[in-house]
């Protein structure tokens, strides 16, 4: 638990310390895409450590963590499909954001 805490602490002040010049200039959708692929690491890497803690099996619970991605990135464009339509590359950024607990595995 302590593990997550810094990985995600680490990942926020990253994410929080990069150029505002670097961020203003990307597009609207650049930024969404952005947001999207953060969430989807911040997301996979805060539960990966806890599914692991409670299931006690590493590979039962990277594929737990990325199924929680899959699931918050589709009911968040579910929910967007509403105003702005469903986009799959948006719903591809987060997973991709999810996907790097692999690289990682605490």
């Amino acid at each position: 638990m302590k593990k997550a805490l810094i990985g995600a602490i680490l990942v926020l002040s990253l994410a929080g310390s990069a150029s505002a010049d670097v961020f203003d200039s990307l597009s609207s959708a650049d930024k969404d895409k952005y947001v999207h692929f953060c969430a989807g690491t911040v997301l996979s890497h805060v539960s990966y450590p806890l599914f692991k803690k409670h299931i006690k099996n590493k590979d039962h619970a990277w594929l737990y963590s990325m199924g929680l991605v899959l699931v918050a990135g589709a009911a968040k464009e579910l929910r967007d499909s509403r105003t702005t339509g469903f986009s799959v590359s948006d719903l591809f950024a987060s997973t991709l954001g999810g996907a790097t607990i692999l690289v990682v595995k605490f």
